[in-house]
């Protein structure tokens, strides 16, 4: 026997040496044994009965006098000794939380065994100090009771202290720990890893936890032993609720609804109407004994229906950055090009540029705004018609011209440059659904033998549009830049075996599973219909105009699936006064990416054909007022809009040796474009010979 222990010794120390434990979701409860003067008791009968489903471990103290139970489910248990010569002790209500060993010293008296001492609600210790760990639990109560938006029973770790969640948006936005990276956290349900490996967000939530399925949690935050330990931020040990002896359930359904809330404060000012919101979340929650003090079930079941709309400023879309996307105005879909001549004093301001200073709420000139005519010829606003004075006739390209028009009024002037582009202000809708499973069954085989098989599966998919990944529907009518669906599968199967009163093992196996799709452009059923989605009406990989927002995404759908197959083992061993404790964890991470080859070669293809041309004819120049009638004074480079540019190259080798004319955009952006795509610029119409310089209208 000694040279059997001495040999564990061994490879427990290796083990600690080389792998250390691993984190699961268990405890365990210690203590010792004494009598009333202080002296160890030895070979005292150790009883650690789990209050909720009646199952009894046992041992004996050992030669110092102390015990340990390894790898308890966390709940409340009753301590109870005996030994020959002392009364019997019993301590009831001892609360066992996850990660954390809980003490629990009895002192015996004597007398007979058949005399009793009975202490209710032990006073077991609160306070840690077999580690300097900071760590707290988040128990039973406090997840079903605490407020939660969303059903989230990992959002209540943003209360603990040193935890700093920064605002949307924000730099390095997320959730930082004593100051940790926003990434540097991990999370795992019953010892299986829950992380998306591209962003582990603890509040993530990927597999969809609810109050009913969590037993309690336990955050690591500051000096994580090497058991809990893994990353430098919050370590996130899930345990999730077992069956018990009772037979329990219940039935939930929770609403929030616009009719509940008041408007925002920002949409009060500019005059829109409060988001919509309809939140229905419904399900249920049952657990019992299958066979008493032996297998137990628990499962849960819950559906989410969620519709809302948020402000388009808010979704991160506009590729001017004003907050908004931007539309024409009623005069520049008209071909009305309207600009400043020389400078205009108004409200005290000089505006020298189209600003949106210019003009009021619905977009018209303010009073005392100088409109340029045949005797007013500087510090005015002017309008040059483009297509009237296209010689050819040619005029806007009829397409682009019925997509611009398809587009809604502008509804804030105070967007875009007031004259030829204004925002559109509006509320775009989503929806987020899907449903979330659970099961465990847990069964204990003998006093020696015990075993658990968990299972977790949800789908929670964006429909209507995505907002976090600013990709909403841009105007009303037409599809959303894309959509999200996510499907998530957990497993976890625990085996508990005691070699020996003083040896037990803990293994558990198991695999976390979380796959996402990006549609994109496939959430528009007219993809990738050239005729019905043009790809200068692109708004996500070629961004084909730069002074308004197309409604469509021409970008085909990507989607990952990250798999985490994982095995873990733990084994304690109690010699006299000494416990130790080792463990190994095995796992492997696999990622899969793809996206639709067959909708990327189509885009490939039409976007190689259409730069071609915007690489040979496409550059336009931009008219710099320079005062009363000023011709430009120096051009630009910019890219064509209005007018179509042909795709075909022998028209354009055709068209290289005359004159031809350039009919483009309407905007005032100043900064001339880098990438080769056909996008949205302002210019005037000018004449240019492809071998020689551009002369001046």
């Amino acid at each position: 026997m000694t040279r059997k222990y001495a040999a564990t010794a061994g490879v427990l120390l290796l083990l600690g040496v080389s792998f250390v434990s691993a984190q699961v979701s268990t405890s365990s409860i210690t203590g010792a044994v004494t009598d009333s003067s202080g002296a160890m008791v030895v070979n005292a009968k150790i009883e650690a009965k789990n209050d909720d489903n009646g199952v009894v471990f046992e041992q004996h103290t050992t030669g110092a006098g102390t015990y340990t139970f390894s790898s308890l489910t966390p709940g409340s248990y009753s301590i109870t000794v005996t030994m020959a010569g002392f009364r019997t002790f019993t301590s009831t209500h001892n609360i066992l939380t996850v990660g954390t060993p809980l003490v629990v010293d009895v002192t015996l008296k004597v007398g007979a065994v058949g005399e009793s001492v009975e202490v209710v609600e032990s006073n077991y210790q609160r306070l840690e100090t077999s580690n300097a760990t900071v760590s707290d639990v988040m128990d039973t109560k406090q997840v079903q009771d605490l407020p939660l938006n969303g059903r989230n029973p990992l959002a209540l770790l943003t209360l603990e202290p040193g935890v700093v969640q920064r605002t949307t948006n924000g730099a390095g936005s997320g959730t930082h720990v004593f100051g940790s990276r926003d990434r540097a956290h991990n999370v795992t349900i019953d010892g299986i890893d829950a992380n998306e490996s591209t962003v582990p967000n603890p509040q993530g939530n990927i597999q969809r936890l609810n109050p009913d399925n969590v037993e309690e949690f336990r955050t690591v935050t500051l000096g994580a032993t090497a058991e809990d330990g893994r990353n430098s931020g919050a370590n996130v040990i899930v345990a999730t609720r077992p069956g018990t002896n009772s037979l329990h359930g219940s039935v939930f359904y929770f609403n929030r609804n616009t009719d509940y809330n008041a408007n925002e404060w920002f949409s009060n000012y500019e005059g829109r109407n409060r988001p919509d919101l309809k939140l229905n979340e419904y399900g249920f929650a049952v657990g019992g004994p299958i066979v008493k003090n032996k297998t137990f079930f628990f499962g849960s079941f819950q559906n989410n229906q969620i519709k809302q709309t948020e402000p388009i400023s808010a979704t991160n879309v506009g590729i001017a950055l004003f907050g908004a996307p931007t539309v024409y105005t009623s005069p520049a879909r008209n071909g009305m090009f309207r600009f400043v001549r020389g400078a205009i004093n108004v409200g005290g301001t000089t505006v020298t540029g189209n600003s949106p200073l210019l003009v009021d709420a619905s977009g018209n000139l303010k009073p005392g705004v100088p409109v340029c005519s045949t005797t007013i010829t500087g510090n005015c606003v002017d309008t040059y018609n483009i297509f009237a004075n296209d010689p050819q006739g040619i005029g806007g390209d009829p397409a682009v011209l019925a997509l611009m028009n398809k587009l809604p009024a502008a509804n804030a002037f105070n967007l875009g440059d007031g004259l030829n582009q204004a925002g559109f202000n509006w509320n775009p809708p989503s929806q987020f659904k899907g449903p979330n499973y659970y099961v465990r069954v847990d069964h204990t085989f003998g006093p020696n033998d015990s075993l658990f098989v968990r299972w977790l599966q949800n789908t929670f998919d964006t429909k209507q549009g995505d907002f976090l990944n600013a990709r909403p529907e841009v105007y009303p009518g037409f599809p959303p830049l894309g959509e999200v669906n996510r499907l998530g599968k957990n497993l976890a199967i625990s085996y508990r075996h005691n070699f020996s009163p003083t040896l037990v093992n803990e293994f558990t196996a198991g695999f976390n599973r979380f796959a996402f799709q990006f549609t994109f452009g496939e959430s528009n059923p007219d993809f990738p219909n050239p005729q019905k989605v043009p790809i200068w009406a692109d708004d996500c990989v070629l961004g084909s105009m730069l002074n308004v927002d197309p409604p469509y995404c021409l970008s085909p759908h990507t989607q990952r699936a990250i798999t985490t197959p994982q095995l873990v083992d733990n084994i304690t061993w109690v010699h006299g006064a000494h416990t130790l404790r080792a463990g190994i964890t095995s796992g492997s991470t696999s990622t899969m990416t793809a996206a639709a080859s067959s909708a990327a070669a189509w885009l490939l293809r039409l976007s190689a054909s259409t730069r071609i041309t915007a690489k040979g004819i496409s550059q336009t120049f931009q008219r710099q007022a320079a005062g009363p009638r000023a011709r430009p004074a120096r051009i630009r480079p910019t890219s064509t809009f209005f007018s179509r540019l042909s795709t075909n190259w022998q028209e354009f080798q055709a068209a290289s040796n005359r004159r031809f004319w350039l009919i483009s955009a309407i905007t005032l952006m100043e900064a001339p474009i880098s990438r080769p795509c056909i996008r949205a610029r302002t210019s005037t119409i000018r004449t240019c010979k492809m071998s020689g310089s551009c002369g001046q209208i």
